[in-house]
């Protein structure tokens, strides 16, 4: 981790101490020669820091008189409401992104401490005890339908909060999502670069309903334009009892239809694939190139490991804090769409590029 600067550092101290109620609406704060002696600064860190507090609306500055608690802030942080809650719809156990990581690196020297709850227990009527005990809340939604009364409760409510991989339109709330598009960009350009003609997009629920599905759909389809490829085929799953029947289907129908590469919605379903791959005794990737999307951990750890789209959890984790925190801090919080890039990793399940 690295080192905080001096001016952070007194001013995390400071706001701490407006959070936890140690100075009230309208008290003076130290100075800057008062804050220049306490942590042994030049004035002008101390003024920096000060600068920042004011900006993030936390105080307000008289000329020739010092620096003041905001009102809005102090009525903002009553009750002394410090947990953010991360609302996580996947089992730990499933390897996925390590948003926490974020998470945790972006309230370090703050007073705000995380809890984390899945999607399981998360009803209408534990929403309005989750309104009355949290900070605010990062939420990652499984998909648009089950999730969009909670949201819309939660903004109703005024709720800080910011949406974690998925775009909700009407909702004004900031999202963090990877560059899905120029992922299933990447994935696609890459297969078709290997010297594939028929390649496949794979997915295990409705293209329309899922944002970030849609995008990677969306990328598959810009990359077969600049070649100058038509032969395009989605694979949408529109109802099989389990994943299995639904693999089944589609290496029946890429088989039938001479189809050399799959581009996977995620990892899950493109591992999925390789294992049912395998089992038919088809060669991965001289029969069948495959690519996924996440980068999650078993994706390393397979037999023959997976090429894949990595996304930044981490850095996703650490924007997402970082911007709720500014929601719970700020008397007019800014929306926004923050895109985070994803990087392309080669391994085995694909071939080498033509030269």
């Amino acid at each position: 981790m690295k080192k905080q600067p001096l001016y952070q550092v007194i001013l995390n101290d400071i706001k701490n101490d407006i959070l936890t109620g140690k100075y009230e609406t309208d008290e003076q704060i130290p100075t800057e020669l008062e804050l220049a002696e306490r942590y042994h600064v030049s004035r002008i860190t101390s003024k920096r820091a000060l600068a920042e507090l004011e900006n993030q609306g936390f105080i307000y500055r008289l000329r020739g008189k010092g620096s003041f608690v905001k009102e809005a802030v102090a009525r903002k942080v009553s009750g002394n409401k410090t947990d953010i809650l991360f609302i996580m719809p996947f089992p730990k156990d499933i390897g996925f992104g390590n948003y926490t990581q974020g998470i945790f690196q972006a309230i370090e020297g703050t007073p705000y401490r995380l809890v984390v709850q899945s999607h399981e227990s998360l009803t209408q009527e534990s929403l309005a005890e989750i309104i009355e005990h949290y900070a605010g809340i990062i939420f990652y939604p499984i998909n648009r339908g089950a999730d969009l009364e909670m949201l819309y409760s939660l903004y109703l409510n005024q709720m800080p909060t910011v949406i974690l991989d998925k775009e909700y339109e009407g909702i004004e709330f900031t999202t963090v999502v990877s560059d899905n598009q120029q992922g299933g960009f990447e994935a696609t350009n890459f297969l078709l670069r290997t010297g594939l003609k028929k390649v496949a997009f794979v997915s295990s629920q409705p293209i329309m309903e899922i944002s970030t599905v849609r995008e990677r759909y969306l990328g598959y389809l810009k990359a077969l334009h600049l070649q100058k490829n038509t032969s395009k085929t989605l694979f949408e799953d529109s109802g099989h009892e389990t994943m299995g029947n639904f693999v089944d289907d589609v290496l029946d129908q890429s088989l039938n239809e001479g189809i050399e590469g799959l581009v996977a919605e995620n990892d899950l379903v493109a591992i999925a694939l390789i294992n049912q791959i395998k089992q038919r005794g088809i060669a991965i990737p001289e029969e069948l190139s495959i690519v996924g999307f996440d980068n999650i951990q078993a994706s390393e750890l397979l037999e023959p490991k997976l090429t894949t789209v990595g996304q930044n959890f981490t850095e996703m984790g650490l924007l997402a804090c970082q911007k709720l925190i500014e929601q719970i801090e700020s008397p007019l919080p800014l929306c926004e769409t923050i895109v985070v890039d994803v990087d392309f990793i080669e391994r085995e399940t694909t071939k080498k590029i033509k030269r």
